[in-house]
């Protein structure tokens, strides 16, 4: 089985829909922001989950929505997550936009992270030793802003074949840390660990 958080008025086969909105005709009305949230999925039974530009929507019930959607997933889960990038003006121009959700937030989520995190800063912050929950991010990606895509398939492309200076190299790098508006989504593929 597979679920599409948020999924408003898209419909892909073979996803079951959930969203807030009855107006949208969602297989399922579910406010995902509920901290009491209890999908109505048997333990173990979701073989994927879509939440594409829904993240960004959960404040309080952020934490609780991450144990439920763990307790639902079968081990071998796909979490796919769409996001906008934290330092692009689509996150910061939607007031019903809560938390900005990166690579680092989802990290906490897996066990092996927190145990490297505790080993190399004895840092006792490990959320997913301490949810009981392990969301390990397997791929990432950014989705950049058509304006800088011109330049960034060019610096790419040209990296590849090995024709990037060290300093054309660390001016991008520099603008992906400084500069706003460059990744417009941020993509993380995590996978459920239950074995």
């Amino acid at each position: 089985m597979k679920i599409d958080l948020g999924a408003g008025l898209k419909r892909e086969e073979d996803f079951i829909t959930i969203d807030a909105d009855p107006l949208s005709n969602p297989d399922y009305v579910i406010n995902l922001d509920d901290v009491n949230i209890k999908l109505p999925f048997e333990d173990n039974s979701i073989e994927e989950i879509r939440a594409w530009h829904i993240l960004e929507h959960i404040g309080d019930g952020f934490i609780p929505l991450i144990k439920e959607l763990y307790r639902v997933a079968c081990h071998g889960c796909i979490f796919d997550i769409k996001v906008p990038h934290h330092f692009h003006e689509v996150f910061y121009g939607d007031p019903t936009h809560k938390r900005p959700i990166t690579i680092n937030v989802m990290s906490h989520f897996s066990k092996k992270y927190n145990k490297e995190h505790i080993e190399t800063y004895n840092s006792e912050s490990g959320l997913g030793q301490r949810l009981n929950v392990d969301w390990e991010v397997m791929h990432y990606e950014f989705e950049y802003d058509p304006f800088y895509l011109p330049m960034l398939n060019d610096f790419f492309k040209r990296k590849e074949e090995g024709n990037v200076t060290k300093e054309e190299d660390f001016a991008i790098q520099r603008l992906m840390r400084e500069a706003l508006n460059v990744a417009q989504n941020t993509v993380i593929k995590m996978i459920a660990v239950k074995e």
